[in-house]
């Protein structure tokens, strides 16, 4: 080993050093603080990283290990550490950012686990060695493989030297009046070129479903697997685990009219009215029928169920959020005054910001005064997207050249 050529045996070996330094370091100086990369440092890592790799380059015939690195000997074992270690934490429950390691190896913070990091930086450097061998032996027939190997060596920079200046806050909108501030993942609070607020909330909820619960204990019936029954807006009649149930009337917003004996429910359109649904349930051989009202409540009204042969009762699980809109107001320092409507999955985009809509007060529900918003900022993620594009463009010029090439043999 280790008698020129190299072979794979020097790849491996060399990956395996690099994991042995790289868990060396981890006990010894911690995981990688990507923090302490915020610019300008991480500019002056990519400059200097640049830098090396011309130096590499420039050398590569008179520093064997140099001109290593541009073979497959070195590729393929690159990649196996590469995909090995990818494995690991795709299999590994990861923690947020901000969050100790779960475990004491360091597994479950792959991304400041630092044989990860060193094998990617060995990756990178492959990669980089063959992008500038094609650039400098131009050729228009290797423009695909350019595209690939610079966007991905263009996605690899970035989406690591850009993780230390990406900013994810929490801001927590009223209607009562505009908010500036947002506090970070150490719950530090952190004053923002933006004021946001609240106008209006609203929650779509799909259509409530009626369930068997224990009397006693109120858990479900079944208890792990409960049996539901869905009550749109064409529910006359169905069956619950062997019992009938009729619908006779449906108030979409109602308020309880309590007696000294029963509790009614008429029409009310205001905060914390909630669905009321009177139901006519009978049992499965006939002998018990029972009328009565079923609500999920909300938080001014209790909910309430019907009970059936004093064993178990009819309920209403609370109602499932289908979406929810935050109607906003957004002014900035700059000077920019306009209203917008947030939502899961459609975000708001504003000078450099992507504000989404992340929570809201859930026990106040559907009349929620608070909304909760998560707003992300990271300079980099265009540079992400122009080396994502590389690769797709450089992976349909592969596709077309391969199909020109068949052509032509044919």
């Amino acid at each position: 080993m280790w008698k020129r050529p190299w072979k794979m045996v020097e790849g491996f070996s060399i990956g395996a050093g690099l994991v042995i330094v790289g868990l060396l370091l981890q006990f010894s100086a911690g995981p990688i603080a990507w923090s302490n990369l915020s610019y300008p440092v991480n500019i002056i890592i990519l400059a200097c990283y640049l830098l090396a790799m011309a130096l590499v380059f420039a050398l590569r015939n008179k520093v064997y290990s140099f001109k290593f690195l541009s073979s497959y000997a070195s590729a393929v074992p690159a990649l196996a550490y590469a995909v090995a270690l990818t494995a690991i934490m795709g299999l590994t429950r990861q923690m947020p950012d901000g969050h100790q390691a779960a475990d004491p190896l360091g597994l479950t913070r792959m991304l400041s686990f630092w044989p990860f990091v060193l094998v990617y930086i060995w990756v990178s450097v492959i990669v980089a060695q063959a992008t500038i061998a094609k650039a400098v032996r131009f050729k228009w027939r290797d423009v695909p493989f350019m595209l690939n190997h610079a966007g991905l060596l263009i996605v690899m920079l970035c989406a690591t030297l850009g993780n230390a200046d990406m900013k994810r806050l929490n801001m927590t909108i009223h209607k009562t009046s505009p908010e500036w501030r947002a506090t970070d993942e150490a719950g530090k609070k952190v004053e923002l070129p933006l004021a946001i607020q609240l106008k209006d909330f609203q929650i779509y909820e799909y259509p409530p479903k009626l369930m068997l619960v224990d009397g006693k204990t109120g858990d479900p019936i079944p208890k792990y697997k409960p049996i539901t029954v869905v009550v749109d807006s064409s529910f006359t009649t169905g069956n619950l685990h062997g019992w009938t149930v009729k619908l006779n009337k449906r108030i979409e917003e109602a308020a309880p009219l309590m007696t000294r004996d029963t509790t009614n429910y008429l029409p009310w359109h205001s905060s914390g009215a909630m669905i009321a649904l009177n139901i006519t349930a009978t049992s499965p051989d006939g002998k018990i029928t029972k009328t009565g009202w079923v609500t999920c409540g909300s938080y001014h009204f209790p909910y309430q169920v019907l009970s059936l042969d004093g064993k178990v009762c009819i309920a209403m699980p609370e109602r499932e959020p289908q979406r929810y809109i935050s109607r906003v107001e957004l002014m900035t320092q700059a000077g920019l005054h306009a209203f917008a409507d947030i939502e899961v999955n459609h975000p708001l985009s504003v000078e450099g910001w992507k504000v989404y809509q992340l929570s809201y007060d859930t026990s106040m529900g559907r009349w929620s005064e608070t909304s909760v918003l998560e707003l992300v900022k990271d300079p980099w993620l265009p540079y992400v997207y122009v080396g994502l594009g590389m690769m797709m463009l450089g992976a349909v010029f592969m596709f077309l050249s391969l199909q020109r090439r068949k052509e032509t043999k044919e």
